[in-house]
Formats: structure tokens, sequence, C-alpha cells
């Protein structure tokens, strides 16, 4: 089973709500070696992922796989 995170039901915005905390606080605390799938709203969220994402490739973080679906941005992201 793939762990799912849910970034579209959170208030958005910077700081501790940000999609970057949200994904490296998730990856802290439930460890690595796994693969994610990642909801997120198209733009600034879906935006904010990707950045994180490529910020993070240096550790071994890979986004796999990105569509759409029901107006949401769906990732399957490795968490090395």
């Amino acid at each position: 089973m793939t762990d799912e995170v849910d970034l579209t039901k959170q208030s958005g915005g910077c700081g501790a709500n940000s999609p970057a905390v949200t994904l490296m606080k998730f990856w802290l605390e439930t460890g690595g070696n796994r693969d994610i799938k990642v909801f997120a709203t198209p733009g600034v969220q879906a935006d904010q992922v990707d950045m994180w994402a490529m910020a993070m490739s240096d550790q071994g973080v890979k986004i796999l796989k990105k569509d759409n679906e029901d107006g949401k941005v769906v990732y399957i992201i490795h968490l090395p």
C-alpha cells in the first residue's frame, strides 16, 4: 500500500502550512525507502511540490509520475 499525502485539504500559504514543509515532515516522521502518492491543487501547490522535489533531488527524491486527475495534480514520489 502506498502512503498518501493530500495537500488539497490544507489552507496553503507559506510557513508551516506549505507543501514543502508538509512533505519534509511526512518524510522525517515516516522514514524513507518508499513511494508516496501526493495530491496537490494545480498552480501554486503543484509548483511547490515540483520545486521541493527538485531541491531534494540531491538527497534521492524523485518524481516517478505526475498526472492530472479530477482537477488535482497527482504525484508518485520516491522518498529515499
